[in-house]
């Protein structure tokens, strides 16, 4: 699944689009249209204010004050081609035209993904949690949120309502880096893990970003480019394989159902 890296390297892929007028928009499949609080012809001559992205969402926010929100889900792709390209792969959903002779495709196989049209993108977002790469992410804050939790610690970094974007890649890496077993009850960290934790979060997810995604079969950016950061990963999908540290096999367990990498020897 397409993470905070992954998110905020489309978005910043795409940025240049800002300002751009839409068109034309195609809904090639409407079930992918989660929610439509307005016509989607209301778009049509607007302006693109800005985009941003929120956990692992991403926003178009028009100039008229009006949101569209991608979701990407499992497989997803959004992505640019020059307006006439051939659009003839798989799995095409909606195609946005815009008057900078570009579109900007959603495109997702499995489907698990979606757009909504979304009047105000605040109260949409009012689930989610805080971002890591802010400010507001600091240990402190991370305390207050773990205390008394008997949770895996693996499994409260991948509660998108209390800390938005991190999903299953990143947290195994963050928690390698940071020295922690992802079984760990989040509740008895000490003061210096959860220094040590928010501070891996926070470098692991700017790697991420910088290596413009972690691709291993379905993500590309938003020129439809795959990610390296798979190149890089110390744990994640290593099972088996020697810990980069240690030369210890890396172990992989289910924990709070999802499938976890770690070193034995080096995580505590």
């Amino acid at each position: 699944m397409p993470e905070l890296p992954e998110v905020e390297t489309i978005r910043q892929t795409i940025k240049n689009n800002q300002g751009a007028r839409m068109e034309k928009i195609e809904i090639l499949h409407p079930g992918v249209v989660r929610a439509q609080e307005y016509d989607p012809d209301c778009l049509l001559n607007c302006a693109i204010q800005d985009i941003l992205r929120r956990g692992k969402y991403l926003v178009l926010v028009m100039a008229n004050g009006l949101n569209l929100i991608v979701h990407l889900g499992m497989s997803g792709r959004f992505y640019m081609l020059p307006e006439g390209s051939p659009l003839d792969q798989p799995h095409i959903h909606t195609i946005i035209h815009l008057d900078n002779g570009i579109c900007l495709v959603y495109q997702d196989a499995r489907r698990f993904g979606g757009i909504w049209f979304i009047r105000d993108h605040t109260s949409f977002f009012k689930h989610l949690g805080v971002e890591p790469l802010s400010e507001a992410f600091d240990s402190a804050l991370l305390a207050q949120i773990i205390k008394g939790r008997k949770v895996a610690i693996k499994t409260l970094l991948l509660n998108q309502n209390l800390i938005a974007g991190i999903g299953n890649i990143y947290a195994d890496e963050a928690l390698f880096a940071a020295g922690i077993r992802p079984n760990r009850p989040a509740g008895s960290l000490t003061d210096q893990e959860i220094e040590g934790l928010v501070a891996a979060i926070k470098k692991v997810l700017e790697m991420g970003i910088a290596a413009r995604g972690t691709t291993f079969r379905d993500f590309r950016d938003g020129h439809n480019k795959s990610g390296s950061f798979q190149d890089y990963l110390n744990v994640y999908g290593r099972f088996n394989e020697p810990c980069p540290r240690c030369g210890q096999l890396l172990v992989r367990e289910r924990i709070g159902g999802r499938s976890s990498h770690y070193c034995s020897h080096c995580q505590n």
